[in-house]
């Protein structure tokens, strides 16, 4: 496990600004539907319901869009801290999808407004995965000339003999031991 509060990522990158900044669009939306439906499922019930088919489903969910709420400033907090970006990741799937459904049916919500959302969330994704993001988040971008070895690659290499097959002629087994003596001098005359 991660020691995360003896860790200091230093300056946020300028890409996970930007995703931070970008994945706070929903916010707004996620908090209006959250109050709109407690109140309708509670103080002010409304004939007939908004998006369910009792004043009780409304008040259920109010909880539940409250819940992503918080769940929401949860990610945004741990993304822009640079302890995880899962969650983050998780959150704007989400909320791209469910902008997507809104967008696709005109029942469900203003078709502008989903679409403007659905555009957000991708560009928040492209941000926080972007390769100057990787870092950030203590991982190596896995794709490229810098990825790390994988585990695997390393122990075949160290099987694998100079000359054997597979290997290109010339080339020997590379040993990633570190040497413990150090190496004699001849001495000097």
């Amino acid at each position: 496990m991660r020691d995360d509060d003896d860790y200091d990522s230093g300056p946020a990158p300028g890409v996970v600004v930007a995703a931070v900044a970008l994945g706070t669009v929903p916010v707004p939306f996620v908090a209006i539907y959250a109050v709109m439906f407690l109140v309708h499922g509670s103080v002010h019930p409304v004939v007939p319901p908004d998006i369910t088919d009792s004043k009780n489903g409304e008040f259920i969910a109010g909880i539940i869009a409250a819940v992503i709420f918080a769940v929401e400033l949860v990610a945004l907090l741990w993304a822009m801290s640079g302890r995880r970006r899962w969650l983050f990741a998780v959150v704007q799937l989400a909320m791209l999808a469910a902008s997507l459904d809104f967008a696709i049916d005109a029942t469900k919500g203003g078709r502008t407004i989903s679409i403007v959302v659905f555009l957000v969330c991708v560009a928040a994704l492209v941000c926080v995965f972007w390769p100057q993001a990787w870092p950030y988040y203590r991982t190596a971008w896995p794709f490229g000339p810098d990825r790390p070895a994988t585990p695997g690659l390393t122990a075949l290499r160290r099987k694998r003999s100079p000359g054997s097959a597979g290997m290109p002629a010339g080339s020997a087994a590379v040993s990633d031991a570190t040497p413990t003596t150090a190496p004699a001098t001849p001495p000097r005359s």
